[in-house]
């Protein structure tokens, strides 16, 4: 899979939430859907889960002028770009191909107030799992242990990734700034929740951009970290 030729696609339109479909429609691979409308897909046996949204932060749905200059692709000025959270969407689709184990889950409506996974956060199938690693946060440096000042992971867990990370090319460090992604809404019922960056910045603005190398970095150290082996710690 070629990252960013996929990036390029998945950013091609925006894509409101109740667009999620349109966008299920380009990904290579057959996902199931849950009862509130998310999609989940699963490889091997596993108590990883990770996650991305497939809504982008807009209200209408646009076409998407790509502008790429070196490591760096924006949009011409009339749109957002979408690397919210279609970088995470990217990644995700990385690991499946190469075949990580883990629950891959694709919410919607994560813009529009985490519907799709405040929907079906409490619901048993989740009770296994051990970790919870999303790929929605901005820039090239977190390990997100707190979401709106509530902690997410423990200090051990990031530390933890963060060296299984550093093993693989990609220098994250733990931060306690973290506001909201779909994980949050795990809090209460997976032991390690976390958020980690995933290269974009200006989020839900005209001015959105990705950095593209990092991207692809991140997506092959992805699937040199061994995450099962990254216990959790946190108590709930």
């Amino acid at each position: 899979m070629n990252v960013k030729d996929t990036f390029l696609k998945l950013t091609s339109k925006t894509y409101p939430y109740l667009y999620e479909e349109e966008v299920i429609k380009l990904l290579p691979i057959e996902l199931n859907k849950d009862s509130v409308g998310n999609y989940f897909y699963m490889v091997g046996d596993s108590k990883s889960i990770f996650t991305c949204h497939l809504d982008t932060a807009s209200t209408i749905q646009e076409s998407v002028t790509h502008i790429i200059s070196d490591d760096y692709i924006k949009t011409n000025g009339d749109t957002i770009l979408g690397a919210d959270d279609k970088a995470g969407l990217t990644i995700m689709l990385y690991m499946i191909e190469n075949k990580i184990p883990g629950l891959y889950y694709f919410f919607i409506g994560e813009e529009s107030g985490g519907i799709g996974s405040s929907g079906i956060a409490n619901d048993a199938l989740f009770s296994k799992y051990d970790r919870m690693i999303s790929f929605d946060r901005r820039g090239i440096s977190s390990i997100i242990t707190h979401q709106s000042g509530i902690r997410c992971c423990s200090e051990e867990f990031s530390i933890i990734l963060q060296d299984e990370l550093k093993k693989n090319g990609i220098n994250l460090y733990p931060d306690n700034s973290g506001i909201y992604t779909d994980s949050y809404e795990f809090i209460n019922y997976i032991p390690e929740c976390t958020n980690i960056s995933v290269g974009y910045y200006n989020e839900h603005t005209i001015h959105e951009y990705q950095n593209i190398k990092y991207l692809e970095d991140l997506c092959e150290a992805c699937c040199g970290v061994n995450w099962e082996s990254i216990i959790p710690f946190r108590i709930i």
